[in-house]
């Protein structure tokens, strides 16, 4: 199968480029997401993130409430941006077949 011959008209060979960049790129999105699925990002543990993300006030009691209700928040936020990972996978990786299937189908060699 050639992409780019000689004999193919003008508007197939950019038609196949497009479906190649396309191609390419889902296949870096698919990779990175990959990496962040496999590789997560380290979660740290309440009494971290309170000795980080908390300042000390006046009231200690609404500090301690506010900062385990931002920890919580944090955590949610974490478990969401893996689920969502997971979901870019899936999409990417659909995106690889049907272009991968499209550009088959475009320049398969007709007999």
């Amino acid at each position: 199968m050639k992409l780019f011959d000689h004999e193919k008209d003008s508007v197939l060979k950019i038609t196949n480029l497009v479906l190649l960049v396309w191609l390419i790129s889902a296949i870096t999105l698919f990779h990175i997401a990959v990496v962040d699925v496999v590789m997560p990002n380290h979660i740290i543990s309440y009494v971290e993130y309170e000795s980080l993300y908390c300042a000390p006030e006046h009231d200690v009691e609404s500090i301690k409430y506010n900062c385990k209700e931002q920890y919580e928040r944090e955590k949610l936020f974490q478990d969401e941006h893996v689920t969502r990972r997971q979901k870019s996978i899936f999409i990417s990786l659909g995106n690889i077949i049907i272009v991968s299937f499209g550009m088959y189908l475009l320049n398969k060699n007709k007999k």
